[in-house]
């Protein structure tokens, strides 16, 4: 066993580590449709199943296997005419278990499909929460999940009403077998043809009946193979994007496109040709989804062209090493992607051996170094997956740096500063010009206000080059679609005067915030006061699992007490099988052959009754499996006991209630470093997978054998307490040497998953930045050494294992040899017949068998144990800000917004004060605008608005509140305030739906859908209609996951839609218009000035470009949480205060 098992854990750590870097090995279009958890599931559950198939399930089999064969010897060696009777049952067996394979693998397939598309949704949904929040999509979101659970639950049934059928009909024959055996076995005992000792067979037939162990183990095996074929199908898989493996001696950086043609994904470049000289800085523009980011992407060689090729230097980028290419490359996208670590640690991805003066200086030519000098810890602060609390702009800058240091050949700018407000755009515009000096610049852009001072301006129109010079020589041509969208975008105004501009950093009014990020979470806020994952229970509450498990089944409980009933009578026919067996030993001494012919009938017909009782039970097992598929649909949580349940009804069962009660947990609970979307997911793909461990077969299995065990002892003691007793001593032996072995082996085991599970989401959910920053070995590293376990852990978990298990299973031989001993003397003072030693040692021996079956699966048991802690104290957890607690107003919201006295700190960070008074009152039908500062609370009112958080109360009086048509948000329901709101973020965080379905999803809460009509009404309002019909499905187009099929233009068009078609009474707009190029810019901006200016919707908008705000009713300017500011526009600018110096620097 220790050498299975260690094999079994070095090889599966080998498989995990070898999958993860053969994922990240893939190209950038494989990911494209691939989903996140359906990867996930593989590394977790999938290689799961493999380490248990060639461990301790093998080892059983095995010795399955040896017990079978070597009773056959002994069987025709001892009488081959009892022997070819036995082996009659043998093919029908066969047969059985040959069509059980079949059937495990066939179905193993579907569910495990099923379950990575459920993990793909859940680890999506995850990690849009706040726009699931914001558009109530949590019911929508457990009926996409549930779907899936119940496709894999509905195969799962199936494939349980085949294991039931082959096992119980197996069992069946065995018996009936047995029962002939006894009576031919006497035939020829009466004929003289054989003598006492040749009913020897009986070991065989006993051997026989080990079946249920056999087809236990068969079911691990198929799924075994099942997952074997898929893991290793990926492992083969072959990688689109070659390596090459040739260098450039001498970087010039010369770039040519020559006649490319670039068609994936809908993502076109028609016959698309330039040059780039060493040293030049290239802007490319144009209209949102020309192509301009495709360029980008196949530089990276993120995707091959179909024809035509990319020359550096003469060389063709294909031929050239691609870990080296990408090194030369400096890449700043427009979302920036940070990981979970120090900034320090974020920073150096760029440069995997920069010292710490280096990292300073990137950061300083980042304009960051400040911002990142006054936290706490500095550069060795900790910031949490996608940057915590981090301002876009922040974020940027850090990305920037991270760009920066690795002092690129050539510097790729993808909307770099489109996140930007306009204070620190034009810090980091003035650090990127100092970065161009030396390099080849290849810049993407929607400001043209920064691209003017580009050497070459190339202008894309659908793919193709239809204008190329400086900014100059393209506003000189008439007519020129250049010309025509600067005078749009108003950059030909040319540079103001920055006299007025004020020096003052930008971060000085953020630090506080910014110092947030050292903060430990505190989890004593309101919204976060909830236990997280890798704290779910305390010590008192774990006892309660069981019954709490019980408790969420109570609506099932008839079908539970159906199950104990027959796994009691189950249990009871094999303690009485131990008896019956013993009873040749009382027919053997009988002289008249007709009385022992007549009384071996008797008990061959017991037998054969016995074994038709078995197959009942089971029978009804599978018949409630089939009447519980009938009201599983009905759940939220549902599982039952019985003898061979579907497996994944369990896990379907359990899925579901914590998909259920992840939804609806509060946004400030998600915000915690415990409960990020990589954590949860690894939850939902690790952790609930296992409590099949400690369900349905293995629950009915140990209430059989606690039933077995008792009954056995009862008979032992009615025929000999004294050899009962001795057997009995060796039980406690056995139970401590078992716990001790269950509870070193899985030590950590399933923390570890989930650990592994979070870390694999983080970094494959971010693949195209790690494949940009050629950090693909450094995240492979990082997963084996945070996510596998050393190789002396898991020699010590092994031996400590093998020696446990060892014991357990020689302590058997031990008490058969103290029993006999024990008999031999009692025999000896006449105490005891040779008839009843046999009958206490064979109940005995019964109950210490099952007892072993069912120790070889105490491991399984305790990682289910584990998983279920952690998930029992998620579900036990109450939110603080339940979705439907509170009025909902039978009279309609009017628009009226108040902010009164309004203190806010971050759940998570209760030290930092963000919002310190903020008061404003929003009129009705009006629109208003917050600006100010990266940081400076503009997003966090907006977050409040919907409630995703409450104000901070004080310990005054004069607690802060807000108020929608002086209706207090608190007393409101979460639910009601953000069916009155529609929202439309910097990140349009698309779901993998087609465009119809992810515009339609602005209206889940309505009972029946939006139609056609008002899908295209509201894709016309947001400028969206004509490039969806131009794709070959329109509205029916999938988006991919995360959107990938489409431009970022492309997809915040989606979401303005989104929002729009739910015709909402409050607009709530976060730079919705920051990722639109400039003429898609002005005609979005149109309609949603026109959305605005709806007598009776009010509108808050949060924007960086302040020309997008001019049309606005009021300006409030924000500073460190106050409002130092508010007006009209005009009344603002001859005032010359604060915004007049934010709209200087904007211009």
């Amino acid at each position: 066993m220790f050498c299975l098992q260690l094999n079994a854990k070095l090889q599966s750590r080998k498989i995990r580590l070898l999958l993860y870097s053969q994922i990240l090995e893939q190209d950038v279009a494989w990911f494209d449709e691939q989903s996140v958890g359906s990867l996930i599931t593989k590394l977790t559950e999938g290689v799961e199943k493999i380490e248990t198939g060639i461990g301790e399930k093998l080892g059983i089999f095995i010795q399955c296997i040896i017990v079978f064969v070597s009773g056959l010897i002994i069987g025709f060696t001892k009488n081959w005419r009892l022997s070819l009777v036995a082996c009659a049952i043998f093919p029908p067996i066969a047969i059985g278990f040959g069509v059980l394979g079949y059937v495990v693998r066939k179905y193993t397939s579907r569910t495990q499909k099923a379950y990575e598309r459920a993990n793909g949704i859940a680890s999506e949904a995850l990690g849009a929460i706040r726009t699931i929040f914001a558009f109530e999509g949590q019911k929508t979101e457990l009926k996409r999940y549930s779907s899936e659970l119940d496709e894999a639950e509905k195969c799962g049934i199936k494939m349980s009403t085949s294991i039931n059928g082959i096992l119980g009909m197996s069992e069946a024959f065995i018996y009936i077998l047995i029962s002939v055996t006894f009576y031919y076995g006497m035939v020829l005992l009466t004929n003289h043809n054989s003598n006492p000792g040749d009913i020897i067979m009986l070991s065989l037939t006993k051997n026989a009946s080990n079946s249920q162990h056999y087809g236990i183990t068969l079911l691990t095996t198929g799924s075994y193979s099942q997952m074997t074929n898929v893991v290793f199908t990926m492992l083969t898989g072959a990688i689109t994007i070659g390596q090459a493996l040739s260098q450039l001696d001498s970087f010039n950086i010369a770039m040519t496109s020559a006649g490319e043609i670039f068609s994936i994904i809908d993502r076109v470049l028609d016959g698309l040709s330039l040059n780039i000289r060493a040293g030049q800085t290239v802007a490319i523009v144009g209209a949102s989804g020309s192509g301009k980011s495709t360029v980008v992407q196949l530089i990276q060689r993120f995707y091959d062209a179909d024809e035509g090729k990319i020359l550096i230097d003469g060389v063709d980028i294909r031929n050239l090493d691609l870990a080296w290419f990408r090194g030369q490359l400096g890449v700043v996208s427009q979302e920036p992607v940070l990981f979970a670590g120090t900034v320090a640690e974020n920073i150096r991805l760029g440069s995997l051996n920069a010292t710490i003066e280096e990292i300073e200086e990137a950061a300083k030519m980042a304009l960051v170094h400040e911002f990142v000098a006054k936290l706490p810890d500095g550069y060795d602060t900790f910031i949490a997956e996608g940057g915590g609390a981090m301002s876009g702009g922040q974020k940027q800058r850090l990305a920037i740096a991270r760009a920066l240091i690795r002092k690129p050949h050539i510097l790729l700018l993808d909307e770099a500063t489109s996140a930007l407000d306009t204070r620190s755009e034009k810090y980091v515009q003035r650090a990127l010009d100092n970065a161009k000096i030396g390099r080849t610049v290849v810049m993407v852009a929607h400001r043209l206000s920064t691209v003017r001072d580009a050497d070459t301006i190339i202008v894309v129109n659908k793919g193709c080059v239809v204008e190329v010079g400086n900014h100059d020589q393209l506003m000189a041509l008439e007519d020129g679609v250049y010309a025509k969208l600067v005078k749009i975008s108003g950059a030909d105004k040319g540079p103001q005067d920055d006299s007025e501009e004020s020096e003052e950093d930008e971060d000085d009014g953020t630090v506080a915030k910014a110092m947030a990020l050292k903060e430990e979470p505190d989890d004593v806020s309101s919204a976060s006061d909830g236990k997280t994952i890798d704290s779910a229970l305390t010590n008192g509450e774990k006892i309660k699992v069981s019954s709490e498990i019980l408790r969420m089944n109570a609506p099932e409980m008839r079908y539970m007490i159906m199950g104990l009933i027959l796994s009691l009578i189950s249990g009871g026919v094999q303690a009485s099988f131990a008896v019956l067996i013993t009873e040749i030993y009382d027919i053997f001494p009988i002289p008249d052959k007709e009385e022992k012919l007549r009384r071996t009938s008797v008990l061959s017909g017991v037998l054969a009754a016995m074994g038709i009782v078995r197959f009942l039970c089971l029978l009804g097992g599978m018949a409630r499996q089939m009447e519980c598929s009938i009201i599983t649909t009905q759940r939220p949580s549902s599982f039952f006991l019985q003898e061979r349940p579907s497996l994944p009804h369990v896990r379907s069962s359990f899925g579901n209630s914590l998909w259920c009660l992840l939804l609806p947990q509060e946004v400030g609970w998600f915000d915690s470093s415990d409960n990020q979307p990589g954590s949860l997911t690894g939850c939902l793909a690790a952790d609930v997978p296992t409590l099949q461990n400690i369900s349905g077969r293995r629950l009915a299995s140990l209430v059989e054998v606690l039933t077995l065990i008792i009954i056995s002892l009862i008979i032992a003691f009615v025929y000999s307490w004294q050899i009962a007793l001795v057997a009995l001593a060796y039980f406690p032996v056995l139970i401590v040497v078992g716990a001790f072995n269950m509870t070193q082996y899985t030590n950590d085991g399933s923390k570890a998953n989930v650990k592994g599970a979070g870390l694999a989401f983080e970094s494959l959910s971010a693949a195209k930045t790690i494949f940009s920053l050629g950090a693909e070995d450094h995240f492979v590293k990082r997963y084996q050494l945070e996510a596998l376990p050393p190789t002396k852990k898991i020699l010590l978990s092994s031996t400590t294992y093998a020696i446990f298990s060892g014991l357990s299973n020689s302590l058997g031989c031990f008490q058969v040899a103290g029993v006999f001993y024990a008999g031999g003397k009692l025999m000896e003072s006449k105490s005891v017949t040779l008839v009843g030693v046999f009958r206490a040692y064979s109940a005995i021996t019964f109950a210490a068998q099952q007892l072993g079956y069912v120790a070889a699966f105490a491991p399984d048991s305790r990682k289910a144990k584990e998983s279920a802690e952690r998930i029992v104290g998620i579900i036990n957890r109450v939110p603080d800000l339940q979705p439907d607690e509170g009025e909902f107003p039978a009279v309609s919201f009017k628009g009226s917004v108040t902010f009164s006295n309004v203190h806010f700190r971050y759940p998570t960070r209760r030290k930092i004060k963000v919002l310190q008074g903020f008061t404003y009152t929003v009129t009705p039908g009006t629109s208003v605008a917050l600006v100010g500062q990266s940081g400076c609370g503009k997003s966090t009112v907006l977050q409040l608005v919907q409630r995703f958080y409450d104000p901070t109360l004080r310990s005054s009086s004069k607690s802060g509140a807000i108020f929608l048509d002086d209706m207090n948000l608190r007393d409101l329901a979460p639910t009601w305030i953000r069916r009155q709101i529609g929202v439309v973020s910097q990140e349009p965080n698309l779901l993998d739906l087609t465009i119809g379905e992810n515009i339609a999803y602005g209206l889940t809460f309505e009972e029946n859908p939006p139609s056609m009509e008002q899908i295209i009404e509201a894709a016309k309002q947001a400028n969206a209609h004509t490039f969806i019909m131009n794709m070959p499905q329109g509205y029916d187009t999938p988006v991919g996951p995360r959107g990938s099929r489409l431009s970022g233009g492309q997809k915040q068009r989606i979401a303005i839609a989104r929002a729009l078609v739910r015709n909402p009474r409050l607009l709530v707009l976060d730079e919705a218009t920051a990722a639109l190029d400039n003429e898609s810019e002005r005609v979005v901006q149109a309609a949603l000035d026109e959305a605005m200016r709806r007598g009776d919707r009010t509108t808050l908008v949060v924007a960086h470009r302040l020309t997008t705000v001019e049309n606005c009713d009021c300006i409030v300017v924000l500073e460190n949480g106050r409002c130092v500011e508010s007006g009209s526009p005009a009344a603002l600018m001859e005032a010359r205060g604060a915004y007049y110096s934010l709209h200087n620097i904007n211009a």
